[in-house]
């Protein structure tokens, strides 16, 4: 995070500057001098918002409160970062030949994971001539999804990755 990302008073180098005052009200172009001490014979602070590099013209100033504007600001950035929602994602990578108990073990994993509100990345890893046997690839796909079926669904069906790699997403229900 930048410390100070607008420049004010002093800090303006522009020699002219286009002027909004503290109501709204464009004031025009005028000398960088002059603005800051309109700012100050207010009591507020001529603060940098546009500078001429990005307008092509004049920088563009505003008249107000630096330390009620940056005030307002950290505001906001914390309550944007108090409404976020985080999602995690898990990963579970089986094989098509996966034997019954361990495919058990891992839908418990992933039953678990969707009730905390993970997401879930179903992968199946096949090589050699097993990855062409695609009822096998389909059978541990829908063993896995017929155990995890109370607390989880399909957002987005299995689908080939690579040749040897499917991946499917679960949600919580």
């Amino acid at each position: 995070m930048q410390k100070d990302k607008y420049l004010i008073n002093e800090k303006i180098r522009d020699p002219n500057v286009l002027v909004v005052d503290e109501n709204g009200a464009n004031l025009g172009a005028m000398n960088t001098k002059a603005a800051v001490r309109l700012a100050q014979d207010k009591g507020l602070d001529l603060v940098l918002f546009v500078p001429s590099s990005k307008t092509g013209k004049l920088s563009i100033c505003k008249i107000i409160d630096y330390g009620k504007f940056k005030y307002q600001q950290d505001v906001k950035q914390k309550e944007a970062r108090k409404n976020q929602v985080v999602i995690k994602t898990k990963e579970v990578k089986v094989r098509p030949q996966i034997g019954a108990g361990d495919l058990q073990w891992k839908a418990n994993q992933t039953n678990q994971w969707l009730k905390d509100g993970c997401q879930i990345k179903f992968k199946v890893m096949t090589f050699g001539r097993i990855a062409t046997k695609q009822d096998l690839i389909d059978k541990v796909y829908q063993d896995f999804l017929k155990l995890i079926e109370e607390n989880g669904k399909v957002a987005t069906p299995l689908k080939q990755l690579s040749p040897i790699m499917y991946e499917a997403t679960i949600v919580k229900k």
